[in-house]
């Protein structure tokens, strides 16, 4: 699809730019009410279930998994709410360049890679103290972050988390093919022509995989050459001992050069027992260094690497590889593959925008570099939700189109230049949750179907409050699982003091229905949620009275209402 116009409001956020566009998903860079700059990735829904759910695995195991040397995942949700075409990741953006250009940089010491990879060796220990495996660690998916110079693991969106439904059909999992492990390969080779096949990748895969990473930064190149065909050479990764690194580049120390060897082993047992052992055995390393590992490791001047985007300074949006390498594993019915030489995703890194004073005109989406194998990021149309070959001709029908995408009071207003608001407005039509809510509800917010809390639209009380149909309302104390809606009883907190709760409120018959599908936590973290507003006045009453002196548009109510949790909008 074309990029949305500057301005479009998804999930909260105001979309200020595109980050990056692929054949299955645009990112865009967004701005929160507050001012926080985040990237949100785009996708279409009719790519069918099993895409949409390991979308919405990406998002939990991001939501999951804190750590400083961890992405953080902040949100997610469909849109547009009245007609779900897309569902939209909300991702943390990280300041600093991938690890492969980093490393490329004349002048980098052992020291500085023997820390970037204690880094990631923390990272995974996180993840697999949690059961998850990332099952795609290379350069490009781990960043170096300029505030403080420390590495950062991205990209979970072909994570897998122990107990989780295979989603894969064919032999391998979703990986890039010079890091796959060599018992990975070993397998494949005694299961041909096994019917439902299917290797299962674990903490060691990762491991190995850090340990193309660390020969790679040692070294210049990969432990093992491609074939003629530029695949990869089988035979050597299963039977074959890497080229020592100190042969290669004499400025590594042999400490150094016995971990990175050690990770490359044939099979896991070999490799160390997991991540924490390897930290402690980087942390031993360390403890050994010489004045050797402040010189540079690369003392020529290597070639630098063509960045996609560089300015002053650089935003690289976390897990947008995955949002642009999408159709690798989301058109293959069969193995899930990367191409065989691991090429940076484009548009990880791009400009920052200064907030603008004025919404900037609809084309002032910043150029992106393309690579061969990105789209470019197409001109900016009238009608972003239409090909040029079904655009509809003539201007009320473009402003038709126009109005199509918008939600709130910005379709309120649009359709207002066309034609007046219905006297009677039909009933709130029955409505799915967003994909993923129910689960997120249950699982980790532990709420139960049924739940309710009392919410507020203003701290004043006994006077009713305006609101529009697109007003969010905010969670009035910790709802507490389990609590009712007066805040007895209950248990862990499910969503904190002054959580924004967001969606659309329609009126039919004198009431006003609310249906909340966003919950905004104070430190940004959004929740998809399915909430339904009840009157605090008549227990169990879905909706409110409208008050006197509402306008349409414009709606009086009072100034505190009930939500509670459901699994589907009637």
């Amino acid at each position: 699809m074309s990029p949305l116009p500057t301005g479009t409001r998804i999930g909260g956020d105001v979309v200020e730019a595109v980050l990056g566009s692929g054949g299955f998903a645009t990112v865009y860079l967004v701005r929160s009410p507050e001012g926080h700059l985040s990237a949100l990735k785009l996708l279409p829904l009719d790519q069918g279930e099993e895409q949409t759910e390991r979308a919405w695995r990406e998002l939990l195991l991001g939501m999951r998994l804190r750590h400083p040397n961890l992405a953080r995942q902040l949100g997610g949700g469909q849109w547009p709410e009245d007609n779900p075409r897309f569902l939209w990741l909300k991702l943390e953006l990280i300041e600093g360049p991938m690890l492969e250009e980093w490393g490329l940089t004349p002048g980098r010491t052992v020291g500085e890679v023997v820390e970037r990879t204690l880094e990631v060796a923390r990272a995974l220990a996180v993840m697999h103290e949690a059961g998850v495996v990332h099952r795609d660690v290379k350069e490009a998916n781990v960043l170096v972050r300029e505030s403080d110079g420390q590495a950062v693991l991205v990209d979970f969106g072909v994570s897998y988390r122990k107990g989780n439904a295979t989603l894969t059909k064919g032999m391998f999992p979703p990986g890039t093919l010079p890091y796959r492990a060599p018992e990975a390969w070993a397998y494949a080779r005694a299961h041909v022509g096994v019917a439902g096949a299917h290797y299962r990748a674990g903490p060691g895969d990762d491991l190995y995989a850090l340990g193309v990473v660390l020969y790679r930064l040692l070294t210049g190149r990969f432990p093992f050459r491609f074939t003629d065909d530029g695949g990869v050479d089988v035979e050597a990764v299963l039977h074959q001992a890497p080229l020592p690194p100190h042969l290669v580049n004499p400025c590594v120390p042999l400490a150094v050069e016995a971990v990175c060897l050690r990770l490359l082993a044939k099979t896991p047992e070999e490799r160390y027992s997991g991540a924490v052992a390897l930290y402690e055995a980087l942390e031993a390393v360390k403890a050994g260094a010489d004045a050797s590992w402040k010189q540079p490791l690369h003392p020529e001047r290597r070639p630098a690497v063509k960045p996609w985007a560089r300015r002053a300074r650089i935003l690289a949006g976390v897990g947008v590889g995955l949002a642009l390498a999408l159709g690798a594993w989301w058109l293959g019915s069969g193995q899930e593959v990367a191409p065989a030489e691991p090429v940076p995703e484009p548009v990880r890194a791009v400009a920052v925008p200064p907030a603008p004073e004025a919404p900037p005109p609809a084309a002032a989406a910043p150029p992106v570099a393309p690579r061969k194998d990105s789209a470019p990021v197409k001109k900016q149309q009238q009608t972003p939700n239409a090909s040029p070959e079904e655009a509809p001709k003539g201007r009320g029908a473009a402003v038709r189109n126009a109005c199509a995408g918008l939600t709130g009071f910005a379709l309120q207003a649009c359709i207002a230049g066309q034609q007046q608001v219905p006297s009677a407005p039909p009933a709130p039509p029955p409505q799915e949750c967003p994909a993923g809510a129910v689960k997120t509800m249950t699982d980790m917010l532990e709420l139960r179907i049924g739940d309710n809390t009392s919410v507020d639209w203003s701290d004043v009380r006994g006077r009713p409050v305006r609101v529009y149909e697109d007003t969010p309302v905010r969670v009035g104390g910790h709802w507490r699982a389990g609590a009712d809606f007066t805040g007895r009883g209950g248990g862990k907190i499910a969503l904190p003091d002054q959580t924004r709760l967001s969606g659309r409120l329609y009126v039919w018959e004198g009431r006003v229905y609310g249906r909340f599908t966003a919950a905004r936590t104070p430190d940004g973290v959004t929740y998809p949620v399915c909430l339904e507003m009840l009157d605090t006045d008549a227990a169990g009453s879905v909706g409110v009275p409208l008050e006197p002196g509402s306008e349409p548009g414009k709606m009086l109510v009072s100034p505190v209402v009930v939500v509670r949790v459901v699994d589907r909008f009637k």
